[in-house]
């Protein structure tokens, strides 16, 4: 069964229903990590004791130990306050921290954990994974005595790792609709722009997205269409839809990328701002066009609540203990003007 983390946020943050949607929002922003940020890691020769073994043996100081840290990339900023928190969260738990961004090249990534394996630095591994290729350096890691996590981006063979930790996808997309819903009423003309066609993200919000659709059989999907997750395809996709005469009452956009391009289309046709359009990450074009009434919301992937989690399964790990579950899945965090200015004065001025 999979555990739901949800942190309560202050009263205006709640969602009503949830979502990649509640609010639970942290401390403010973690300091800029004072990790090792490079992209190049030292690589040690092989001895005869395992990575594991000899990341321990080097604890002198009382700590937990040394864990690497493994990003997709850092390009946005939900992903650059992740990395930050991250760090933040492992060093008050007493954890040493590298932390890697592969620049979304999974070759890149699998390099960096075969590294760490040779470097015999880190009792562990949390990895936000670029693709199933790094799942090779999965199984060395685990071969060499090193736990193995992943955090927000995850894999489908888990096969050789410890625990998963990400935020409810699926929950991103039941909410969505349902918040259309309560505006729109349960009969209204519904326009979907999914992300790249079989992307493990796509699956997931797809499936909140038909579990709404099917507790309200009388949305009407008039469009429904893949934008692949950039500005551009969104736009070249909905100028389409727009221009057909066929009426639009909502739109539901699975990241904040392919709004921005909707949005475009929604203005050129006079439309932007009357009709609600929710996505997820919470760009900062995002919440600009939130604040001014373009968009009704946008679903954080609650990065505090998903570091704060995995940060504690490797403590439990490295401590000795068994978790409770092998999958964690933490409440998404919605974003609407009513709780903007608080969302960004708890994110440290990242947004």
């Amino acid at each position: 069964m999979k555990k739901l983390l949800a942190v309560a946020m202050a009263a205006t943050m709640v969602l009503g229903l949830a979502g990649c949607g509640q609010k639970n929002e942290p401390a403010p922003a973690a300091q800029a990590s004072t990790a090792k940020e490079t992209s190049e890691e030292k690589v040690t020769k092989p001895e005869e004791t395992t990575a594991g073994e000899s990341a321990q043996t080097e604890k002198s100081d009382g700590s937990l130990g040394k864990i690497l840290f493994l990003q997709t990339h850092n390009n946005n900023s939900f992903m650059s306050y992740m990395g930050e928190v991250f760090v933040e969260v492992a060093k008050e738990n007493g954890f040493e921290c590298d932390h890697l961004t592969a620049d979304s090249d999974e070759a890149k990534q699998l390099s960096q954990i075969e590294q760490g394996i040779a470097s015999k630095e880190y009792v562990g591994i949390v990895c936000d994974c670029t693709g199933e290729g790094v799942t090779l350096g999965f199984k060395e890691a685990k071969e060499a005595g090193m736990f193995v996590m992943t955090l927000h981006e995850g894999v489908e063979d888990n096969t050789y790792v410890d625990c998963v930790v990400a935020c409810s996808l699926a929950q991103t997309g039941y909410e969505a609709i349902s918040l259309e819903v309560k505006e729109l009423g349960e009969a209204f003309n519904l326009a979907i722009v999914n992300g790249s066609e079989g992307h493990g993200a796509t699956v997931a919000i797809r499936k909140g997205y038909d579990k709404a659709l099917a507790e309200y059989p009388n949305i009407n999907v008039v469009f429904d269409g893949a934008g692949n997750w950039n500005a551009e395809d969104a736009m070249a996709l909905t100028e389409t839809w727009f221009s057909s005469g066929t009426k639009i009452d909502g739109v539901v956009c699975m990241n904040d990328g392919m709004a921005t391009g909707v949005r475009q289309v929604m203005k050129d046709n006079g439309v932007l701002g009357t009709l609600p359009i929710y996505s997820n990450d919470c760009e900062l074009d995002t919440l600009d066009a939130i604040e001014a009434g373009e968009q009704r919301g946008s679903f954080d992937m609650n990065a505090q609540s998903q570091c704060e989690a995995a940060v504690e399964a490797m403590k439990t790990l490295v401590t000795g203990g068994t978790l409770k579950e092998k999958e964690i899945y933490v409440d998404p965090l919605l974003v609407t003007k009513e709780n903007l200015q608080e969302y960004r004065e708890s994110h440290g001025g990242n947004y």
